[in-house]
């Protein structure tokens, strides 16, 4: 496990970057995980070394925009529920019966960069290499990195290149979980039209959405070549989400969430509208090729 101390400081000297350990902010026991805090006057966001993993995004005067479940554990090894996991180098399960969501949400990345930028906004940019436990399951030499800039909005900005000698099947996904009031009162826009997958119960029959989606059941939905551009709005506002990505995958597992140890009730107060590259947006990478894809969000 990495450390407080493996960290350079003079980043977070520079960058107004704190580092801490997710015992010290959510409590806890044991050491938990290493984590960054970003603040400045635009906002603030929280994030643990492991999996590059958003856990929190308050712009300045705002309210919280991602929901961490009250159950969230900080350990080693698992991804934290909720926040914005990163499900790389695939998503969903893998046929081989290799761990779901990829390993990149699990393995401990490195802080690399920090810097306040001339906007107000601050950036920081993680790195994940090949270690023994990514070669056990992808045995492909790759450099992952996020850049993370924080200000009145979140831009997370991926890059993957693919340094191995055999063409790979990649997907990926920044899995949101959005802070909501009520999950079966929220209006998501920007998928009219489109083609989703409902994966529900392995149904995986394909639909065309019809105007506004709301939940009101157990939902599981990949929609695909998708506008670049959706809204959550709530009693609370609206929340925009931004990106280059071509797929949307819209989950909330309503009363399943009940047999999900982290989840529980507390599912009625998230709806993941996950902007990503998958199933048939899905891509393969030949040698030496880079995929870049970047995702903001905003509330207003």
């Amino acid at each position: 496990m990495q450390t407080l101390s493996a960290f350079d400081s003079r980043l977070a000297d520079v960058a107004g970057v704190s580092i801490a350990s997710s015992t010290e902010i959510h409590g806890g026991e044991g050491a938990g995980l290493p984590m960054l805090i970003v603040e400045n006057a635009l906002g603030r966001a929280e994030l643990t070394l492991q999996g590059a993993h958003l856990t929190s995004f308050v712009p300045a005067g705002g309210r919280e925009l991602l929901w961490l479940s009250p159950k969230a554990a900080f350990v080693p090894g698992k991804a934290v529920r909720g926040g914005i996991p990163l499900c790389l180098p695939w998503f969903g399960g893998h046929p081989e019966g290799k761990p779901a969501h990829g390993f990149g949400r699990n393995q401990p990345w490195t802080l690399v960069g920090a810097e306040a930028l001339s906007d107000g906004t601050t950036r920081v940019t993680l790195e994940l290499l090949p270690n023994d436990a990514t070669r056990a399951l992808w045995p492909h030499d790759f450099v992952f990195r996020l850049a993370v800039t924080v200000g009145s909005a979140l831009t997370l900005a991926l890059r993957v290149e693919h340094r191995g000698e055999v063409t790979v099947p990649f997907s990926c996904a920044l899995h949101t979980y959005f802070a909501v009031p009520d999950v079966t009162l929220a209006d998501i826009d920007g998928l009219d039209g489109c083609t989703y997958i409902n994966t529900v119960g392995g149904a995986n029959t394909r639909h065309a959405q019809q105007g506004t989606l709301r939940l009101d059941a157990p939902t599981d939905r990949v929609y695909l070549d998708v506008p670049a551009v959706q809204t959550i709005r709530t009693a609370q506002g609206t929340t925009h989400i931004e990106s280059d990505t071509r797929s949307a995958v819209v989950w909330n597992p309503g009363d399943f969430a009940l047999n999900i140890a982290d989840v529980g009730e507390a599912y009625r107060h998230f709806v993941c509208v996950e902007r990503g590259d998958v199933f048939d947006d899905a891509l393969t990478l030949a040698p030496g090729d880079v995929y870049e894809k970047w995702l903001t969000l905003s509330f207003s």
